[in-house]
């Protein structure tokens, strides 16, 4: 896994993409926030530095748009009863290649991107894919679906 965390922020180094200590001062300067610490996959107990970081996202009155499942959420159960992220809706959730059970509890507007997979995939595993327009790649769904 360090690796991996090496490789990324390398990655993210070479694309001249800047690195923080200090998240939540960092929020006054952006207009827009993409919530994508946890994959989907994630369980268990969020550990610092995190705990801040969704605190803040929580917190903020600038527009949050979440990758899949907004960080600290179970993927199952929806938000947490307790900790950083109880309380914590973004305003925005886009779920990459289908919606996720999560979306029962979310409120904000939700989108479904990236057309992975075929008819077929989507009715074996019994996916509900929403109809996308011409080559959208993006489409908006109703809230809790």
């Amino acid at each position: 896994m360090i690796d991996n965390v090496q490789r990324l922020s390398q990655q993210l180094r070479d694309l001249r993409i800047p690195f923080t200590e200090d998240f939540s001062s960092q929020l006054s300067t952006t207009d827009f926030i993409i919530d994508s610490i946890f994959g989907f996959s994630f369980s268990g107990e969020v550990r610092e530095p995190f705990p801040s970081v969704i605190s803040a996202l929580r917190n903020s009155k600038i527009p949050v748009l979440a990758v899949d499942a907004p960080s600290s959420w179970n993927i199952e159960t929806g938000p947490p009863d307790e900790g950083p992220g109880k309380g914590y809706n973004p305003d925005a959730l886009i779920s990459l290649t289908a919606p996720k059970p999560l979306v029962k509890w979310f409120e904000g507007r939700h989108f479904v991107g990236g057309r992975f997979l075929t008819q077929a995939m989507a009715e074996k595993y019994e996916l509900d894919i929403p109809p996308y327009e011409g080559l959208d790649q993006v489409v908006e769904v109703p809230a809790n679906k």
